[in-house]
C-alpha cells in the first residue's frame, strides 16, 4: 500500500510533520508495519525527527555512506545500475520502532538535482521494494518541480492531501491539482476554530464530502518535538493522555486522521483483492 503525503504548499501545510506524527499513531494502534522515505533532499527532514540525528549521525550508525552503498542515495545506485536483488532494501533501513516503524535515510552528500535525477529513475523499483519490509508506504512528496512527484501521485493508492486555511492555498489546490481528488483525502492543518474557514466551509465550498477532510491543530509542543527529534517520543507519550491534558486535542485529531488514512487504505486494499480475484 502506497500512501503519498503531498500538498501544494508543503511548509504551510505541515506535510513532513503530519506524516511523522501519524506513521508514528498508526504503528500503536494498527497492526501494520510502516515504512517512510522522502523523494527529495532537506535538512530537517523524517530522520532528523523521528532520532534527532543528523543524516551523517544516522549513517555512522551503520557505517556506511553514500560511496560504499549506504542510504537512500546507495540504494538508488543500485537500483540504477540494475544490481539489485529482492530482500537487498533492509540493508538501507532504519528501524525506528522495533518491527513495526522504519526509514529510509539519506545522506545528504550529492547535490538535490542529482537526488532527483536518479530518485526519478528508480522509483517503480524503489516502490515494489518497500513492499518487501512493510505493509504501507508513506511518501513525503515534494510539491512541485520534482522529477518523480507525478510518478508517486500516479503510483499512490491513496494522496493525502494537505492544506490549510488560507483562501490562496485552497483556491490554487482546486483549481490546478483537481486531478488528485478521486483518490485524496485531506487533512486542514494547523486548524483554527475560528476563522471563517472552517472544516464545513471548505466542504461545502469545494463540494468534498466532510467525511474526507480531517483537521489537525497547531500544538506548539508537537512542532518542538518534531524539531528536535522527539516525535516517537511524543506520541507514544501522549497517545492515552486525559482529556485535562494540555495535548489531548491535539491527540485526538491525530488518532483520527490515523483512523481515516488506515480505514481507507484497508477499503482500497480489499477492492484490489476482489479485482484480482475475479
Amino acid at each position: 500500500m502506497k500512501i503519498a503525503f503531498w500538498s501544494n504548499n508543503n511548509e504551510k501545510c505541515a506535510v513532513s510533520a503530519n506524516l511523522a506524527a501519524i506513521s508514528v499513531a498508526s504503528v500503536i494502534r494498527y497492526p501494520y508495519s510502516v515504512i517512510t522515505m522522502e523523494n527529495h533532499m532537506c535538512s530537517n527532514n523524517l530522520g532528523k525527527a523521528f532520532t534527532g540525528r543528523t543524516a551523517n549521525n544516522l549513517m555512522n550508525e551503520v557505517g556506511t555512506n553514500y560511496y560504499d552503498g549506504g542510504a537512500m542515495e546507495g540504494l538508488m545506485r543500485k537500483i540504477y545500475r540494475g544490481g539489485y536483488c529482492k530482500g537487498m532494501i533492509r540493508s538501507y533501513i532504519k528501524e525506528i520502532i522495533s518491527k513495526h516503524l522504519y526509514y529510509i535515510p539519506q545522506s545528504r552528500v550529492i547535490h538535490s538535482e542529482i537526488f532527483d535525477y536518479e530518485f526519478s529513475h528508480c522509483i517503480y523499483q524503489l516502490l515494489d521494494m518497500t513492499e518487501e519490509v512493510a505493509d504501507i508506504c508513506f511518501i513525503d512528496t515534494a510539491s512541485h518541480q520534482n522529477l518523480s512527484t507525478k510518478t508517486i501521485l500516479e503510483e499512490a493508492d491513496l494522496i493525502v492531501v494537505n492544506l490549510c486555511q488560507s483562501q490562496k492555498i485552497l483556491e490554487d489546490f482546486f483549481l490546478n491539482y483537481s486531478s488528485l481528488i478521486t483518490k485524496a483525502i485531506f487533512i486542514i492543518s494547523n486548524y483554527n476554530t475560528h476563522t471563517k474557514l472552517h472544516m464545513k466551509k471548505i466542504s461545502n465550498t469545494y463540494d468534498i464530502p466532510i467525511e474526507n477532510i480531517a483537521i489537525i491543530p497547531k500544538n506548539e509542543a508537537f512542532l518542538e518535538a518534531f524539531n528536535c527529534g522527539n516525535v516517537v517520543e511524543f506520541i507514544t507519550g501522549n497517545y492515552s493522555c486525559p482529556k485535562d491534558n494540555v495535548n489531548y486535542i491535539f491527540m485526538q485529531a491525530i488518532k483520527k486522521t490515523t483512523y481515516m488514512i488506515i480505514k481507507k487504505a484497508v477499503e482500497i486494499t480489499k477492492k484490489k483483492e476482489i479485482l484480482c480475484s475475479r
